[in-house]
């Protein structure tokens, strides 16, 4: 077994790697694309081990995505393939501030069909962390049933859970459901990882330390909260019940496309945890895989490898963060 497993809907993700339009491009090179599998990129990226569930269609996006994860040493043992639903893929186009146009073709698709009986036949054993984002869970009610069995299950045997709620208002039937089934996940966790507006979405407070109460509250043993391009806050309980934070600031880069800085950033969290880095090492690796990414146009190819993440961190500028 691997030491990090996921769950999402990997998608093929076509680029028009210009400012031209979809209508101008005559080239859309084919990359990957979704939230859990750039996560599952960036772990595999820092030397881990990472496997993949999820449902695919037999189709030509389905083959991409198994060839792709099978090149790179993602595990596909608990992909399922099956006909009469396809596979998504997305079209994105860059933009010259940073936030990218992206059209999606996945309604309907082979993901949003998986069922809770995927995780039936996983073996847990020398599993150490799933992870699990809103996304997924946001697709259909099936998908959202899938999840929680896969959290409980992961419980069970031991596992330590993250959890990127990755809010996708359009895809819950209103804001009022998104945010009761995305604390019934987060409840369950052992890492919380929102950014800071996320955070105060979901628990309707406003400052960070007492959004992280309400979650430690709930069980929650890490409250890791994204600030935006400036840092990020761990919070945690000692033995006697106190809250620790650690506030660590991010990194000076020059920002091309900010889709998969948050993916990024989780893929430093477990990796971090894994290697049983302290505090402010965790932070200081999340944020740093974090602000490698956004200067690549790539959803997942700017994040680092091993080495290329030691450099970043001894060679650039810190920011300044607080509370």
């Amino acid at each position: 077994m691997s030491e990090v497993m996921t769950i999402g809907e990997p998608m093929v993700n076509l680029i028009a790697d210009s400012s031209e339009t979809f209508m101008e491009a005559r080239t859309l090179p084919r990359e990957m694309a979704g939230a859990e599998f750039n996560v599952a990129i960036g772990v595999r990226r820092q030397g881990h081990t990472i496997s993949y569930v999820t449902t695919l269609g037999n189709d030509w996006q389905g083959d991409l995505i198994v060839d792709y994860m099978d090149n790179i040493g993602i595990d596909t043992a608990n992909i399922r393939r099956v006909d009469g639903a396809a596979t998504g893929y997305q079209l994105k186009v860059r933009s010259s501030d940073g936030e990218p146009k992206v059209i999606y073709f996945r309604a309907g698709s082979a993901a949003s069909q998986t069922t809770p009986d995927i995780a039936e036949g996983i073996d847990f054993e020398g599993l150490k962390i799933l992870h699990v984002t809103g996304i997924f869970s946001a697709l259909t009610d099936s998908t959202y049933d899938t999840v929680m069995s896969l959290v409980d299950a992961a419980k069970a045997h031991g596992v330590t859970v993250t959890f990127d709620p990755n809010p996708r208002p359009t895809l819950w039937e209103s804001r009022e459901q998104m945010i009761e089934a995305t604390n019934r996940i987060a409840a369950k966790c052992d890492v919380f990882m929102p950014g800071l507006s996320e955070g105060q979405l979901f628990s309707g407070l406003s400052d960070p330390r007492a959004i992280a109460d309400h979650y430690l509250d709930m069980g929650v043993k890490k409250v890791v909260i994204k600030l935006g391009a400036e840092g990020s806050a761990l919070f945690e309980r000692d033995a006697d019940g106190r809250r620790l934070e650690t506030v660590v600031p991010s990194f000076e880069v020059d920002v091309v496309d900010t889709v998969g800085a948050g993916d990024g950033f989780a893929s430093g969290v477990i990796t971090a945890l894994l290697e049983g880095l302290d505090d402010e090492r965790l932070l200081e690796r999340a944020n740093a895989v974090g602000a490698i990414q956004v200067t690549s146009v790539s959803d997942s190819e700017g994040l680092p490898t091993a080495d290329q993440l030691a450099a970043f961190i001894a060679t650039t500028p810190r920011k300044e963060v607080s509370l």
